[in-house]
């Protein structure tokens, strides 16, 4: 087309032009060629799992029972002793939720112990960890707080160092979990036997539910893209014994599989993956557990979403540039070393990106200003259907966004381009390390949720404008002129308008394209009080009733549909004589009335005290006190050993001069607690309020 509008005599621009159109005809084909080998990839990867799944509904045998599934001891002393890692840094809206879950989980208390590994430099979020570590020691559960005096290697580098204590320790087993995440309490029970039953199985990985798919359309795009990830790629891999990363989080490792792969290594930003390819070209197995589940939270800021995605996209090929002579060398059969060199990192990892914005944001706009270079019919509109149809399938109601999940993985292609470039080259910004901030929208405890809309941040992405005002002059040129197809210019106006969203940060949550797109309907159990007001409970979790209050008799379960909004706590409990201390304070209103007339009422000479009063506390097999009274609380916490301190804990910290970790509780001689310090945090612990919430109070307010 341009050739005609040439002047006479323009034989060198027609000999550019030409020249031109050859070297995009090439690309396309190049392209087309690449889109193929992804397509045949991904629908190969739903072949098998279809395979899979007929072949287990006909002989009722699932991939997992492949394993020997060992049952646990009956006797504490005999289970094995395991570690659970907390990585964060500056995660102030999860940090205190992810320690309560990891808490609650069902394993014998002398036999468990929880490493948070804070390498905050927040001074609100350190001190939110070191109450939420300190309530948990006060409750007989094994908690301690690590902090570096630098952050060398990140998050490996954190789990490296607190490694190296536990196997100092004789922990045998250490399961990891991100802040965002939420475990349920009997994760380490449906996890441990496949570890403890085979011996050669290095890791087993969960699988990632999320909380907040409904928050924004950008939540909803990630849901459909992890689903299939974690649902499709990561169970077939398994089930074919093929190799599959473990996901950073949500999963139990083997010491001993750590430490013969090499440790946790920081020479990229996918440590997980580092970890668990090392293990693999070593001959050690994985498991892939589909039908556990662990919750946690998508970012629903564009920001932390892009810096999310470079890390996730620059790290595999940082990875693959760096063991690909390992894979090569190790004593893997051929069609395992060309399957993870080849289809692995060169096409899932590296020509993905390379197709969703080189092919379908630039050749395709560029074909329509050069009517000479024609794509496929079959390339450009049937295989790419087939494809996404084929991963939305994953994602409940997914077909319904499958066209939202396409318009948004090729806006992200601007950022996943230059991650792919970045790694490939390994230049600075390819050890970048941040962390994806968590708005901690699914914590619904009293006092930690928020019900307003994150406002978005004012920011202005140069590429994706850019490339929003280039898909809209194909997209406007092909649909007055009429060069091309409609469907094709339709397609090229939506994606620019996409490009323009994103280039404004209009997907963030409370943005214009952020709003919440439905409201978020969960159902919970729900149980009756006696006076007929339904007392609600969390996700998973029972509502605890009153033992005064509702009997057995005459609690009726029944389930409704209930918003998330209006479910207390998270915090999931699932025995009504257990950390009664975290109830609603619904549930033990009268009762506190009661307990704090008592103590109020007693005569304060010397002679008595409320830290005296009578009072029973049972503890359970976890080695949590259940206290009947606010008395018993309060003498509870002033009779500990352990009690809280007044000192700031950032005080108490020092570096040591041999280690980059230090333990900010090492045992330390208690100061002497007032007993209306204690009635205090007796009153926080029982209404369920942020620590510290009643020593705002000015000091007339202690009696």
């Amino acid at each position: 087309m341009l050739a005609t509008l040439l002047p006479a005599g323009g034989t060198a621009a027609a000999a550019a032009y030409g020249w031109y159109v050859a070297a995009l005809g090439a690309a396309v084909q190049l392209a087309v060629l690449l889109s193929l080998l992804v397509s045949a990839d991904r629908l190969l990867n739903v072949a098998k799992f279809a395979f899979i799944r007929g072949r287990a509904a006909l002989t009722g045998k699932l991939p997992k029972d492949d394993w020997f599934c060992a049952p646990l001891p009956r006797e504490a002393e005999e289970h094995p002793m395991v570690a659970v890692q907390l990585p964060m840094f500056n995660e102030r809206a999860v940090c205190q939720a992810i320690i309560d879950c990891c808490a609650e989980l069902e394993w014998p208390a002398q036999r468990l112990k929880i490493q948070v590994l804070d390498d905050s430099t927040d001074p609100v979020t350190r001190e939110l960890v070191d109450e939420k570590v300190l309530e948990w020691r006060e409750r007989g559960i094994h908690v301690e707080c690590l902090r570096r005096t630098n952050r060398q290697g990140y998050k490996a580098g954190a789990m490296k160092e607190g490694m190296d204590l536990l196997a100092k320790q004789g922990y045998e087993f250490v399961a990891v979990f991100d802040a965002d995440f939420k475990p349920e309490p009997g994760f380490l029970q449906r996890t441990m036997p496949y570890l403890m039953g085979n011996p050669e199985v290095g890791y087993v990985q969960s699988r990632w539910v999320f909380t907040n798919p409904q928050e924004s359309y950008l939540t909803k795009a990630q849901e459909v893209s992890l689903n299939y990830h974690m649902k499709c790629e990561q169970y077939t891999h398994s089930a074919t014994r093929s190799f599959f990363n473990f996901n950073g989080t949500a999963g139990v490792w083997r010491l001993a599989c750590i430490e013969h792969a090499g440790g946790w290594n920081a020479r990229t930003t996918v440590e997980d993956m580092d970890l668990s390819l090392r293990a693999y070209i070593r001959g050690w197995k994985a498991i892939f557990l589909d039908d556990v589940t662990c919750l946690n939270e998508l970012p629903a800021s564009f920001f932390a979403y892009r810096k999310q995605q470079h890390r996730w996209t620059c790290g595999p090929i940082q990875l693959w540039a760096k063991a690909s002579a390992d894979v090569w060398a190790s004593q893997l059969p051929l069609p395992r070393k060309l399957e993870l060199v080849l289809f692995y990192f060169g096409i899932r990892k590296c020509a993905t990106h390379l197709v969703s914005l080189g092919f379908f944001c630039t050749l395709v706009p560029l074909t329509v200003f050069t009517p000479e270079v024609r794509i496929p019919a079959w390339a450009l509109v049937h295989l790419p259907v087939a494809v996404t149809l084929s991963t939305a399938w994953f994602t409940r109601k997914g077909w319904i966004y499958s066209i939202l999940y396409v318009l948004f993985e090729n806006a992200m292609g601007t950022v996943k381009l230059w991650a792919v470039i970045t790694g490939l080259l390994d230049l600075q910004r390819a050890q970048e390390w941040v962390v994806t901030t968590k708005l901690g929208s699914s914590d619904t405890r009293p006092g930690t949720g928020s019900a307003s809309v994150p406002i978005p941040s004012c920011r202005l992405y140069l590429q994706e404008l850019l490339w929003a005002l280039f898909t809209w002059a194909a997209g406007f040129y092909a649909l007055f002129t009429g060069a091309t197809h409609l469907g094709l210019a339709v397609y090229l106006i939506i994606q620019g308008a996409v490009f323009l969203a994103f280039a404004f940060n209009w997907v963030d949550a409370g943005g214009l394209l952020g709003g919440r797109l439905g409201d978020d309907i969960i159902r919970v159990p729900v149980k009756a009080s006696a006076d007929g007001v339904p007392l609600l409970a969390g996700p998973g979790a029972v509502a605890v009733a009153s033992s005064a209050a509702v009997g057995a008799d005459k609690a009726a379960k029944r389930a409704r549909e209930v918003k998330r909004a209006h479910t207390i706590p998270v915090i999931q409990l699932h025995s009504t004589d257990r950390l009664a201390a975290m109830q609603p304070a619904a549930t033990v209103h009268s009762q506190l009335e009661k307990a704090a007339a008592a103590v109020l009422d007693a005569p304060l000479d010397g002679r008595s005290s409320p830290t005296s009063s009578t009072g029973s506390c049972s503890g359970d097999s976890f080695g949590a006190c259940t206290p009947d009274s606010l008395s018993d609380a309060a003498a509870q916490l002033s009779g500990s050993v352990s009690s809280l301190e007044s000192v700031k804990l950032e005080d108490k910290w020092r570096a040591s001069p041999t280690s980059s970790l230090t333990d900010i509780y090492a045992a330390k001689p208690a100061p002497a607690v007032s007993a209306a310090t204690s009635l205090r945090r007796g009153l926080n612990a029982v209404f369920g309020l942020p620590a510290g919430y009643y020593n705002r109070l000015p000091g007339e307010h202690d009696d």
